[in-house]
């Protein structure tokens, strides 16, 4: 028992288990959400792990401010569209169905709601977010490098690499600084927020969607590549096994995205929600596997011979 302690402290600072933690602040900051209830709070951390195109939207089409961030949250049954009383938006005013709120209305209100629901990261949020952004970027050099090095019996994690689609989030928390501290659903309990029929913002938003949607869907796969690449060279098990993550990431991002071109009205119910958190679990596991695995490497003889590297000296 002694020794096994040791060993295991020891095996604690070894660079595996040291990137595997410190990405993992970026699963929290991605699926960072005002809900009250903690079990709420965890569904939405693994809605997020479950379809990047959520957590990439977020950050980079709903941006910092703290008006748009705020009333992301709410569904279309909150707003109505002016000249119009009584009628609501057929889906939630953003991305490609952006509507500017009117100024016509009694914006001290919706401020006051705003500012209450609203807060700025204090330092310690803001340095988690780039200690983590730090770890994804040193893994992504390191794999580069191992896959243009010789070969080594010592696998590399390719967790920060997949994980690499939050580096806007990541970015977005530690500069913009704008948090949803509290549900905009209960302070915007008796206000109605009166939009434009139309707005400019709608194009402009077009192409941004599209291309966070083809960067969730497409980068992911960059793990793959380096995997495939690093020697020994070929599509082995720590492929396949890569490839049954980014499979699932890209399945789920085109539909969040068909989902959206489509309309949606809220985002927290619905079949959509509970499916996008149960492959988060999935994926949760599946990434803890890739540790263990990454770790002990000869565990994957335990998948078949055509895992076994022995016959390269390991």
């Amino acid at each position: 028992m002694a020794t096994g302690f040791p060993k295991f402290i020891h095996s604690l600072l070894e660079p595996v288990p040291q990137y595997v933690i410190g990405c993992l602040p970026a699963l929290a900051i991605v699926g960072a959400s005002p809900i009250n209830k903690f079990s709420y709070k965890l569904i939405w951390i693994f809605r997020c792990l479950g379809c990047p195109f959520m957590g990439v939207f977020s950050a980079v089409n709903i941006g910092g401010d703290k008006r748009s961030r705020c009333l992301f949250w709410l569904s279309s049954d909150y707003f109505e569209i002016r000249g119009s009383p009584s009628t609501s938006p057929k889906c939630k005013p953003i991305g490609f169905h952006a509507m500017k709120v009117s100024m016509y209305q009694t914006m001290d209100t919706i401020d006051k709601s705003i500012d209450l629901c609203t807060a700025r990261a204090s330092v310690l949020e803001r340095f988690s977010s780039l200690v983590s952004a730090y770890y994804i970027l040193v893994g992504i050099i390191a794999g580069i490098s191992r896959a243009l090095g010789a070969v080594s019996c010592q696998d590399w994690p390719y967790i920060p690499i997949l994980l690499s689609w939050t580096i806007p989030a990541l970015f977005r928390r530690a500069f913009s600084g704008n948090l949803v501290v509290k549900d905009p659903k209960k302070m915007f309990r008796k206000i109605k927020i009166v939009l434009e029929p139309k707005s400019s913002e709608s194009g402009d938003q077009h192409f941004i969607v599209t291309l966070t949607a083809f960067a969730s869907i497409i980068l992911p796969w960059t793990a793959l590549l380096l995997a495939y690449l690093t020697p020994p060279v070929g599509y082995f098990c720590r492929s396949k096994y890569i490839t049954i993550i980014c499979g699932i990431w890209s399945l789920n991002s085109f539909i969040a995205f068909i989902s959206h071109c489509v309309g949606e009205k809220n985002l927290r119910s619905g079949f959509l929600h509970v499916w996008f958190a149960f492959w988060g679990v999935i994926i949760a596991i599946l990434l803890l596997a890739l540790a263990i695995l990454t770790e002990n490497y000869i565990w994957w003889n335990l998948f078949g011979k055509s895992c076994d590297i022995s016959s390269i000296g390991c």
